[in-house]
């Protein structure tokens, strides 16, 4: 009985040890990344992601303005600022703006100005190649801003079931570097909040935010508010248009200047057909000048020329 005890001790030690050394080798079951918290410090680094695909067609041109206004909200902390554009592939717009810096900001917001929605072939929807875009700055923030309906993955870009897997594991190499990734949604569909939040966070308000183009300042005010913990009224508002006051000056100085020259070849043209016609004048009233005493003349010219077939006066 007793031989009994110790024979089944050693093999209950040795089933645990094999069990161990099995669960050691086992492949982990990888969880979902946890998005790291937020900076609430600025300055920041932060990359705006610009979904232009041909379904952001009809909202576009609001969500260029939106997009270009919140970039002033960070004029004041000497923040970065990326923007990187979006459809079939992914271009980098520009990077790491300094947007305490007039002319910089200004620069960018004109970039901004000039995207536009996609067609054709380069008009689908790639999250996957937006998030690797800035993979390589290292950002602290990073907000997509999109209709939901990824529909590519891949360089080049490819159709198939992975769409939103291929998104995720792309987002999570993000957050898995220190990059804080959010979402803001336009007019999202249900698919749409669920692929937004399975690539950002299952957080409404935090991780992703749903919004219309009426709000969609305000969202992103909220987000730069997040980054840099400071209220949002705390943050420097939209800057007016700017009138492009030296190019106005500068035209109106070659308008002016362009008058002063054709008024001054109008006024020599004048002058010199003055000229011109007081002289045909004097010409033509000394061929028929009637001081000249024309009888005389004829007489003189007789006397001297008696072959003359000028004829005599009648007595």
């Amino acid at each position: 009985m007793r031989h009994c005890r110790i024979v089944s001790r050693f093999l209950a030690v040795l089933v645990l040890a094999v069990l161990s050394t099995v669960l050691a080798d086992w492949p982990a079951v990888a969880g979902p990344v946890v998005n790291p918290p937020w900076r609430a410090h600025c300055p920041a680094t932060l990359g705006i992601l610009v979904d232009q695909s041909a379904s952001m067609s009809g909202r576009f041109g609001e969500v260029r303005t939106a997009v270009s206004d919140v970039v002033d909200a960070m004029r004041d902390k000497r923040s970065e600022v990326t923007v990187v554009g979006f459809g079939t592939a992914a271009t980098v717009i520009r990077s790491a703006v300094d947007v305490s810096n007039s002319d910089a900001r200004h620069d960018l917001k004109d970039q901004i100005g000039n995207l536009d929605a996609l067609g054709g072939n380069d008009g689908g929807t790639n999250w996957e190649a937006a998030f690797n875009a800035v993979a390589p700055l290292h950002l602290d923030v990073v907000v997509l801003v999109t209709d939901g309906e990824p529909n590519l993955y891949g360089n080049p870009a490819q159709r198939g079931p992975d769409v939103v897997a291929m998104s995720i594991a792309a987002a999570d190499r993000l957050k898995s570097a220190g990059t804080r990734v959010v979402g803001v949604g336009i007019g999202l569909q249900p698919d749409g909040q669920q692929n937004l939040e399975a690539v950002t966070g299952p957080t409404l308000g935090q991780d992703f935010y749903s919004s219309d183009t009426e709000s969609l300042l305000h969202q992103l005010y909220q987000i730069v508010s997040s980054t840099c913990g400071v209220p949002v009224a705390a943050l420097p508002t939209p800057e007016p248009p700017t009138f492009p006051w030296l190019a106005t000056i500068l035209g109106a100085l070659g308008g002016l200047v362009a008058l002063g020259v054709l008024a001054v070849v109008l006024s020599r043209r004048k002058r010199g057909a003055s000229v011109s016609h007081r002289g045909t004048r004097v010409t033509q009233q000394a061929a028929v000048d009637p001081t000249i005493d024309h009888s005389r003349l004829t007489g003189r010219l007789r006397e001297n020329n008696p072959n003359s077939p000028v004829k005599k006066d009648q007595p």
